[in-house]
C-alpha cells in the first residue's frame, strides 16, 4: 500500500531526529570525523527556556541570554567582609550580578530533500491525498530507504555545527558566534558578549603575539619552554576560582609539545628513560586531563593552536526543545520531493574570562 506524503514526512522526520539526537552525546559525533568540541559542549550544555528582550537595532535576533559575571570582579570588590562592634554602621554592597553578559540567540537551519523517484526505486511509493494508513512493510521500506540518507545528512549537520562553534561568527552575521569570538587573539581590545575588554577582569590569557597578547610559545629542547609556560599559565587560570578542564589542540601544537617531551625522555616505572622507549605517544594529558586533537582546527588553519576553558563558565546554551528540531516541510507544488528541516536555536555563552586560554605553539 502506498504511503501518503504527510505520513512519509512524519516518519522521515522522526527517523532523522532519533538519529541525530541520541541520548549519549558521544554517539552523535563519530559518524566520520572526530568532533571533540561538540562532545565537550554537549556534555556541559545548559538549556534556557526563554531569553530577555534585545534592545539592538532592527534585523537582530529577538532575544538575548544574559548571565552575571564571575571571577576577579567579585573577588576584588572591597568591603564585602568586615568586622563590627557595638553600634557600628553596617555596610551593604550592591551585587555585581548587575554586570551581565549579553549573548544574542541565533537560529540555524539545515535541510535536505528526498525525491519520490529515489524512494520508488527502493520500493516506497508516495501518493498525494491518500488517507489510508501504511502497512508495517511500507514503513520498514521507508526506514530502509532513509538509511542511505540519514548518515550523510547527519554528518553534514554535525560538521556544520562543529565548524560554526569554532569560528568567530564573521563568516555569517546570522550564525552562532563560536569559541574564537570569545577566546580571541587580543584579549585587551573590543567587546565580548556585550562587555568591554578594557576591564581587566574580562580578559582571558592569550599567547598569540597579537595586540595585547603575550608572545607566542617557541620550542626549546633544553629549557622545555612550551611545557613550562603552559604549566605557569595554568596556575594563573586558577587564581579566581577557574578550573580549565577542556583542552583542545591542532596537530602542529601537539607535535610541538611531544617534541619537548621526547627531548627529555620519559618517566617510566624503571626511572627516567630516553632509550628503548616506544616512540609512539598514546596521547598528551595535563593535570590528568587529556589534551585532545581536534581535526577541525587543522581544517580552519589553526593547527598550531591550543585552547583551554572552564566548562562551568563557557557553555553552549540551547533553547529547550529547540536544538536538533526536525520537521518536514510542505511539498513544493512544482516538484515530487519531500523536504526535511533541522533547526538549532541557541548561543555560546561565557560568564568568566580569566579562567580561559589560547596559545600558538610552533
Amino acid at each position: 500500500m502506498p504511503i501518503s506524503v504527510a505520513i512519509a514526512g512524519d516518519v522521515a522526520a522522526s527517523t532523522i531526529e532519533d538519529f541525530i539526537n541520541p541520548g549519549n552525546p558521544k554517539e552523535i559525533l563519530q559518524h566520520v570525523q572526530d568532533k571533540p568540541l561538540l562532545v565537550h559542549l554537549y556534555k556541559s550544555k545548559k538549556e534556557f527556556a526563554a531569553a530577555g528582550p534585545n534592545a539592538s537595532a532592527g534585523g537582530q535576533p529577538p532575544a538575548n541570554v544574559r548571565e552575571p559575571v564571575q571571577g576577579a570582579l567579585m573577588r576584588d570588590k572591597p568591603g564585602n567582609y568586615l568586622g563590627i562592634t557595638g553600634s557600628n554602621t553596617l555596610q551593604f554592597n550592591i551585587s555585581d550580578g548587575a554586570i551581565q553578559t549579553t549573548c544574542p540567540v541565533r537560529w540555524m537551519h539545515s535541510g535536505f530533500e528526498i525525491t519520490h523517484e529515489e524512494l520508488a526505486f527502493q520500493g516506497v511509493v508516495i501518493e498525494n491525498n491518500r488517507a489510508s494508513q501504511p502497512t508495517k512493510e511500507d514503513k520498514v521500506a521507508l526506514y530502509n530507504a532513509l538509511e542511505l540518507k540519514k548518515a550523510d545528512y547527519g554528518e553534514s549537520i554535525e560538521y556544520g555545527r562543529n565548524q560554526t562553534l569554532w569560528l568567530d561568527g564573521t563568516q555569517d552575521p546570522l550564525a552562532i558566534a563560536g569559541i574564537k569570538s570569545i577566546l580571541s587573539d587580543d584579549p585587551t581590545s573590543g567587546t565580548c558578549l556585550g562587555i568591554s575588554r578594557a576591564n581587566v577582569w574580562w580578559r582571558h590569557i592569550a599567547r598569540t603575539g597579537v595586540g595585547g597578547a603575550l608572545p607566542k610559545l617557541g620550542y626549546s629542547k633544553a629549557d622545555q619552554t612550551m611545557t613550562e609556560t603552559v604549566i605557569h599559565d595554568y596556575r594563573q587560570l586558577c587564581r579566581y576560582g577557574g578550573n580549565p578542564d577542556v583542552w583542545l589542540a591542532g596537530s602542529d601544537a601537539l607535535d610541538a609539545l611531544e617534541r619537548e617531551a621526547r627531548a627529555k625522555g620519559w618517566d617510566t616505572t624503571d626511572g627516567w628513560s630516553d632509550t628503548t622507549t616506544d616512540i609512539a605517544f598514546k596521547g598528551l594529558t595535563f593535570k590528568k586531563m587529556q589534551i585532545a586533537y581536534d581535526p577541525t582546527l587543522d581544517l580552519i588553519g589553526e593547527s598550531k593552536r591550543i585552547y583551554a576553558w572552564d566548562s562551568r563558565k563557557l557553555k553552549l546554551r540551547p533553547q529547550r526543545q529547540q536544538w536538533g528540531k526536525v520537521q518536514h516541510q510542505n511539498q513544493p507544488y512544482d516538484a515530487f520531493v519531500m523536504l526535511l528541516s533541522t533547526t538549532d536555536r541557541g548561543v555560546l555563552t561565557c560568564n568568566q574570562m580569566d579562567c580561559n586560554y589560547v596559545a600558538v605553539l610552533g
